[in-house]
């Protein structure tokens, strides 16, 4: 961990800073947001924590592989300030080969794609992936490429919130700019929302836009949560996935149309 920054309105919570690559899992390779800690205990699994952007060129997204982080604290506030590097992208590895093969990655996009957009047909996705994953020895890997433009981040830490501000690059090409917002599945596995949906573990599913004000993840047993709100002009989407030894993530994503090029939000963290 780099730094841990306090959130003052809760004893035993704080966020932390960790740099890319510390882990075995792949997901480990992309540098994440801010992690909420939890008397210690980092709160992420194989989420990518709060505020990361993802750019997506086509029909591949673009993740962040290192950042320059800095911090300044002044009268029980924290300004985190952070430059990503865009220079990731996910791919398939059998053994310690990846397949770069352009035809095998367009299909596992538009896998990924299909898996996203098509709900009813997630669970037999799923369990169809699992199995060619097993039977043909596959499993996930990020390669680096040539960075198309840095994302610019501000994280105010201030009571129970942290106000995030981020600055997105216009590129070429560009059909999406995403933030995500996630932590653990196996912690947060409770969604809540002001239209009054509660939706708990599998029922939450892995990809579905949020048209409530007000969107939640809980960990009930330790009171612990993260609220978002709707913003203008971006799409707000939820989702939760576990698999054991490989995805455990729950969170809240916005989803900017490519001419967007700043976003600015809140996170509400509570502790019942």
């Amino acid at each position: 961990m780099l730094e841990g920054f306090p959130v003052p309105s809760f004893q035993g919570v704080h966020f932390g800073a960790l740099a890319a690559g510390s882990g075995r899992n792949p997901r480990n390779m992309i540098q994440k947001g801010l992690i909420l800690f939890w008397k210690g205990l980092d709160l992420s699994e194989e989420g990518v924590g709060f505020g990361m952007p993802v750019l997506k060129l086509g029909t591949e997204s673009i993740f962040p592989g290192s950042w320059k982080m800095s911090a300044e604290r002044c009268d029980g506030h924290t300004m985190v300030k952070a430059e990503y590097t865009m220079n990731l992208v996910a791919r398939m590895a059998k053994g310690d080969n990846v397949i770069k093969n352009r035809t095998f990655c367009l299909a596992c996009d538009l896998l990924s794609k299909i898996h996203r957009e098509q709900p009813k047909l997630r669970r037999r996705m799923s369990n169809l992936s699992e199995i060619l994953r097993r039977f043909m020895g596959l499993k996930d890997a990020f390669c680096e490429i040539s960075c198309p433009g840095s994302v610019s981040a501000t994280y105010l830490i201030t009571g129970s919130k942290v106000e995030v501000f981020l600055k997105f690059p216009l590129i070429d090409g560009c059909t999406e700019k995403i933030v995500l917002n996630e932590l653990g599945a196996n912690w947060f596995d409770t969604y809540t929302d002001s239209d009054g949906c509660v939706l708990k573990g599998n029922e939450i599913g892995s990809w579905d836009e949020i048209h409530a004000y007000e969107a939640t993840f809980q960990d009930p047993a330790d009171g612990l949560s993260f609220t978002l709100k709707k913003v203008d002009g971006a799409r707000m989407f939820r989702g939760r996935e576990l698999v054991p030894g490989r995805l455990a993530w729950s969170g809240l994503a916005y989803i900017l149309p490519p001419q967007r090029d700043e976003l600015a939000y809140s996170i509400g963290i509570g502790n019942k």
